[in-house]
């Protein structure tokens, strides 16, 4: 799945609105966020985490098998 539609996902399951995203991540309008999740070259790892974040989930980082070892990014 990629990154957009996660996030649209999540945004459908807790009722977010790209306007209440917007919001939460600073901006004045809904099609900043619009832009971020249907870019053609896709999104962006900054703008998933800052989106995640603020909608209370993370990216965690971890080797698909091996040790457990795994890392958060912010």
């Amino acid at each position: 799945m990629k990154a957009n539609e996660i996030v649209q996902k999540i945004m459908e399951s807790d009722g977010v609105t790209q306007k209440k995203l917007a919001e939460a991540l600073g901006y004045d309008a809904p099609q900043y966020v619009g832009n971020m999740l249907y870019r053609k070259n896709g999104m962006r790892v900054d703008n998933l985490v800052k989106m995640l974040n603020v909608m209370g989930y993370e990216v965690v980082i971890r080797k698909k098998i091996g040790k457990s070892e795994e890392w958060k990014v912010d």
